[in-house]
């Protein structure tokens, strides 16, 4: 009696999650899934007409960001797509995460049946959730940024239901990451002019420049990638560290030291307190701090 009561409470439990959704559902899921896992930068020419197959009421907002974001159109920074997305969708979204990593594994252990009804029935840290919905979309922002000027673009972080300053740190680093993580390989290149060409297209986050941006105060979490934990501020402070001193360098190269130093007094770059997020960067920091801040 004792078994068999284990045994459908365990039943209970595993479904619980997955009967929110129908058959039909969940199986387009699985198959969007798994056409993202083969082609998740929409290069295959059927991408779209593929996943178009697999509309429902809940997954169409799925689809329309990953077409947006394969094509690079505008539309995916849009308040339509920046906003939250509900429990629900950000779930899906994990499912898309789970299986593409399941698959890239070397040692695959879980069918995508099996992944999605584990992902689906389990709690999430909200905080995964969330980046995982902008780091999918991530790559439709950098597309985007190839070649568009964005400057007259203002990103208000408190208008896409984002409920503390985690969560706009959150769509603060995806965003602001996919624009100016090329600054490191176009200062390695020493492509100084073509570095201070894309800043001069760079939109702004709450009518500031990205540099101003300087308080990320949040408890730090793990960012869980593929097959890889690591602090959260590390991998994002660091990233925003490495492109600010490329910035300061491109603009010294060219002679603008005024609007190197404003950047610099502007940013994290004054804020020693960031600094042991910036691993092997660290030094340099400090030293550079030094400079600025002789009596």
């Amino acid at each position: 009696m004792k078994y068999i009561l284990i045994t459908f409470f365990t039943f209970i439990f595993c479904t619980n999650g997955y009967s929110q959704h129908s058959k039909d559902e969940i199986e387009k899921l699985i198959q969007l899934a798994e056409i993202y896992s083969n082609d998740n930068n929409g290069f295959k020419n059927d991408f779209v007409s593929s996943i178009e197959k697999l509309r429902t009421k809940k997954l169409n907002h799925i689809i329309d960001a990953l077409i947006y974001t394969t094509k690079g159109d505008l539309k995916i920074l849009s308040p339509e797509f920046l906003t939250k997305p509900d429990s629900t969708e950000l779930k899906f979204w994990y499912v898309i995460r789970e299986i593409h990593y399941n698959n890239k594994s070397e040692n695959k252990k879980y069918t995508s049946q099996e992944i999605a009804n584990k992902v689906l029935n389990e709690p999430i840290d909200e905080k995964w959730l969330l980046d995982n919905y902008y780091y999918r979309l991530h790559g439709g922002f950098a597309k985007i940024f190839n070649d568009k000027d964005l400057s007259n673009l203002n990103f208000n972080l408190d208008e896409y239901g984002l409920k503390n300053d985690v969560e706009k740190s959150i769509l603060y680093f995806n965003l602001s990451n996919s624009f100016i993580q090329r600054f490191k390989v176009l200062n390695a290149m020493k492509n100084h002019d073509k570095l201070l060409e894309f800043e001069s297209r760079l939109p702004t986050f709450n009518n500031k420049q990205y540099f101003e941006l300087n308080s990320f105060d949040f408890e730090d979490f793990d960012w869980i990638g593929y097959e890889k934990t690591e602090s959260y501020k590390k991998r994002h402070i660091k990233n925003l560290f490495e492109s600010l001193l490329s910035n300061m360098v491109a603009l010294g190269e060219k002679n603008r030291n005024d609007d190197a130093i404003n950047l610099y007094f502007k940013s994290i770059l004054t804020k020693p307190e960031y600094f042991k997020y910036s691993e092997n960067l660290e030094p340099d920091l400090q030293s550079l701090y030094q400079q600025f801040n002789k009596k």
